[in-house]
């Protein structure tokens, strides 16, 4: 089991242990709420968000964290002693999940790409540390991005806007995962998987036999998309 995370000042201390999910394609309904909520007394899920958190060492999430991506929410941000995982949920095709194995790594100290199926979800993980400055730098411009979808929501309980500016940033990263663009990916492996054998120059995408030996496809270059790949590299860090 893998338990990754980040500090954002302001949102947590080093004595727990917090997650925080987002549903992206579709609000839960009322049962899905009651269960989520009946893993911890002190979570009040709506629709959209739940949140939770953890002061005591060995207390968790009953069941693990991976649970609420592969039946409930599709995006997660998690933070424990300054490390962070960084969790995206979404169906794909063989194929695709196929792709994205590709990208799976484990660096130094578990820092990288955890890619986990379950049948035709897919759960794609990043465990990372982020730069504290950056997180707490992080503005508001990607708020209001991502178009939500709450024509089913029931009056006076829209939760149509999310606040956490970071979670809207990765529903944006997750949406680009789904498109089959896995620059994201491949700048974790920028910043973990090289080792002590981190090359001088960026490594010949035209080389097959290179490349498979230096690490994952180099994604294609894409029109759009690249400020979200940029803003996730300058989070990433190791102390």
């Amino acid at each position: 089991m893998k338990i990754l995370s980040v500090r954002r000042g302001f949102a947590s201390d080093h004595s727990s242990t917090s997650y925080e999910f987002l549903a992206v394609d579709r609000p839960l309904g009322r049962e899905a709420r009651e269960q989520v909520r009946a893993l911890s007394s002190r979570t009040q899920p709506t629709k959209r968000r739940a949140s939770f958190i953890y002061h005591v060492d060995g207390y968790d999430i009953p069941g693990g964290w991976e649970q609420l991506l592969r039946d409930h929410y599709d995006v997660m941000h998690s933070e424990s002693y300054d490390w962070w995982t960084l969790g995206f949920a979404f169906n794909a095709p063989e194929v695709q999940q196929q792709q994205i194995a590709e990208y799976e790594f484990e660096g130094d100290e578990g820092r990288g790409v955890y890619v986990s199926p379950y049948g035709d979800r897919v759960i794609v993980s990043i465990s990372c540390q982020l730069d504290p400055e950056a997180l707490v730098a992080f503005d508001s411009r990607f708020a209001g991005e991502f178009d939500w979808e709450d024509e089913d929501e029931e009056e006076g309980d829209l939760d149509s806007l999310c606040e956490d500016e970071f979670l809207n940033f990765l529903a944006q990263i997750r949406r680009q995962l789904m498109d089959g663009d896995y620059r994201a990916l491949y700048a974790v492996w920028e910043e973990y998987g090289w080792g002590d054998d981190e090359p001088t120059a960026t490594p010949d995408a035209s080389d097959a036999d290179e490349e498979d030996s230096l690490g994952p496809p180099v994604p294609p270059a894409r029109p759009t998309g690249g400020h979200l790949v940029e803003r996730l590299s300058g989070l990433l860090t190791t102390p």
